[in-house]
């Protein structure tokens, strides 16, 4: 389980906007990575197909989050329902957004999640409900993102919250709302950063961020959850790296 293992090592994902391919699961496997990380905020699959993603994944050993569109019921528990290991909620700035994310992303007693076999449960047999959200409430990691000055203002008692599990810094948002939208390692966001990272050890949760490698090595003492590789970046990257060997062949 990420909720469990996070703890014990930090734990390297890819986050998926285009990519729809089942290969890309046994691919990521192949390549060490421990998680995929789906964008259903600003990426392009939808829900069947992520279904059938996810469940793969999850017969692979290959977990998914989903960073759900926004903050509502018919978007957190069904991306849950859809298989999903983890759930995150982009732009949380206060307690009350995070506990209303919980009772979205938990069963009872924790949460008010409802109940529904399926992918979620790999399809077992009806019945057992109890069990079975035990079993999920354990696994299910509920992930606040924090990528306003505002959540970070507030990031205390949004880290002390019952049952949010990891708050992932969005340094793109954030700088943006600091009115800095070009320099990630600029000291002031760096700064807030931080803040994030110390509320995250104060509340014992995880702590992760999704950007480049270099703002990942200044907190690499801190970190839990890196999603550094980004679909479109690594098929970027590599059509550029293949034009330019072509065309100094050519030259």
């Amino acid at each position: 389980m990420i909720k469990s293992k996070m703890k014990q090592q930090p734990l390297f994902g890819t986050l998926i906007k285009i990519v729809d391919d089942p290969a890309m699961l046994i691919m990521a496997k192949d390549a060490g990575m421990d998680f995929v990380f789906y964008d259903c905020e600003h990426g392009m699959i939808p829900y069947d197909r992520l279904h059938d993603l996810m469940l793969m994944g999850n017969g692979i050993k290959m977990p998914s989050i989903v960073r759900a569109a926004q903050l509502a019921r018919s978007d957190v528990s069904r991306v849950l329902d859809c298989g999903a290991e983890g759930v995150m909620v982009p732009m949380i700035e206060t307690s009350e957004q995070a506990r209303q994310l919980v009772q979205w992303s938990k069963y009872p007693p924790l949460g008010s999640r409802s109940y529904s076999g399926g992918a979620n449960t790999f399809y077992k047999p009806s019945g057992n409900h109890q069990e079975n959200m035990r079993e999920l409430n354990q696994a299910t990691i509920t992930i606040a993102q924090i990528e306003t000055v505002k959540g970070v203002e507030n990031v205390d008692e949004i880290a002390q919250v019952e049952g949010i599990d990891a708050l992932i810094v969005g340094p793109a948002d954030l700088g943006i709302s600091m009115g800095n939208p070009d320099n990630m390692m600029h000291p002031d966001e760096l700064a807030l950063i931080r803040k994030v990272a110390n509320a995250c050890k104060r509340a014992d949760k995880g702590f992760g961020i999704i950007g480049p490698l270099p703002l990942i090595a200044e907190f690499k003492n801190d970190i839990d959850l890196l999603i550094s590789a980004i679909d479109v970046n690594i098929l970027r990257d590599g059509l550029k790296q293949y034009v330019k060997g072509y065309q100094d062949i050519i030259k």
